[in-house]
């Protein structure tokens, strides 16, 4: 379940100043749709950080583009020219 900055915004507010626990959310915003696993989940990030947004450093690793992967590929793609030069 994905959650709005807003939404997001309000969760936080709730959970650090009124101290509602994911249930509590669930049952008095229903018509919002939230899963109650998506609460929870959020719930366990903003106690930890007291914050919704994402962590810097969070998501993939962008090693794919360093100057040694490159190198290494550039080998690779000149050895297999020519191996079918030769043969």
């Amino acid at each position: 379940m994905f959650f709005i900055g807003e939404d997001k915004a309000a969760i936080n507010f709730l959970r650090v100043n009124k101290h509602y626990c994911a249930k509590r959310l669930w049952k008095e915003y229903l018509t919002k749709n939230w899963s109650l696993k998506g609460l929870n989940k959020l719930s366990k990030k903003t106690d930890v950080t007291v914050s919704v947004e994402q962590l810097k450093g969070a998501g993939w690793l962008r090693s794919v583009r360093c100057n040694d992967s490159i190198e290494l590929i550039e080998q690779l793609t000149l050895s297999q020219e020519e191996k079918h030069i030769i043969a």
